[in-house]
């Protein structure tokens, strides 16, 4: 490699110095910037030539004495976009609370019983059954085993067994429960076994009956299910023939047994309770227009 000469060495020294001065002089600010830009017009060329060299340089010292506040300003930026996710989030799930609690209301009026909105908070097994789900209210609310649970659409479950503070629901989609179920096209009655996520198959009593997809499924009628009467539990599929000649129907359920948050237990039945509100109870039922009265619920 070729060596300098005394003269470009010289040279070099002189150019390398004068880059030191522009960079004070930058990085000097307010206090030094005549002198900053009566330097660089003077030495216009020069200066220009210098900047192409030790440019990147330069402009890292000049950000060396804001890099802290700069990083300060990020993590309260990240920390402040953490915080207002965090209320949209909130925000979204008071809107969701809030539809199902005016979705209750409307069931609750319909039907004219008392219901008590209650929260999911853990999933089974429980009592031998698959698909079981925990509610955060009890006895002390009103609770007793064998009351309906619904979110409102349709039919979630009943209550298996309570303490002071949490129940344990069925649902009705657990492979080994039945529910009592009438076709609301042709008043047909049969029997729904639950199948989990896939739902239910219906089986009318009626080997001569003819069902048909799209047709809509209810509990009833009264005294034939363990289940509060007309609550929807799914729509038609698919119809298909069994051995016997009986026809058999694959149900969509009306509430999905795999996306339970807030339900409500209907204070109607189990061990003898009315439909009345406890005297004891420890959070609100909604109020129906018109409310069950009197022993077992009769109105």
């Amino acid at each position: 490699m070729r060596r300098l000469t005394r003269r470009q060495r010289v040279a070099v020294v002189v150019l390398a110095a004068t880059a030191l001065c522009f960079i004070t002089l930058d990085i000097g600010g307010g206090a030094l910037n005549s002198a900053h830009t009566g330097v660089r017009g003077a030495l216009g060329a020069l200066y220009r030539g210098t900047d192409t060299v030790l440019g990147p340089a330069r402009r890292y010292l000049q950000g060396v004495p804001s890099a802290g506040t700069n990083q300060a300003r990020v993590q309260r930026l990240e920390h402040d976009n953490a915080v207002l996710r965090g209320q949209l989030d909130a925000d979204a799930a008071d809107r969701s609370t809030s539809a199902r609690l005016a979705t209750l209301q409307l069931a609750a009026d319909h039907g004219g019983y008392r219901i008590l909105p209650a929260r999911v908070i853990a999933l089974g097994p429980g009592q031998g059954f698959d698909w079981t789900v925990t509610i955060d209210a009890g006895t002390r609310a009103g609770i007793r085993a064998e009351q309906t649970v619904t979110d409102g659409d349709g039919l979630v479950g009943r209550v298996l067994e309570a303490d002071a503070n949490t129940s344990v629901v069925l649902l009705a989609a657990d492979p080994g429960s039945g529910v009592g179920a009438r076709d609301l096209t042709s008043g047909e009655v049969g029997v729904l076994t639950g199948h989990g996520a896939d739902g239910f198959t219906f089986v009318p009593l009626n080997p001569a009956a003819v069902l048909h997809v799209g047709d809509r499924l209810a509990t009833g009628p009264t005294g034939a299910t363990s289940f509060v009467s007309n609550l929807s539990i799914g729509t038609v599929t698919a119809v298909r023939s069994g051995a016997d000649g009986t026809e058999h129907a694959e149900v969509r359920p009306t509430s999905s047994p795999t996306a339970l948050d807030l339900v409500g237990v209907i204070l109607v039945g189990g061990g003898g309770s009315g439909g009345g509100a406890p005297a004891n109870t420890d959070r609100p039922a909604l109020s129906p227009s018109i409310q069950a009265q009197g022993p077992g619920g009769q109105r």
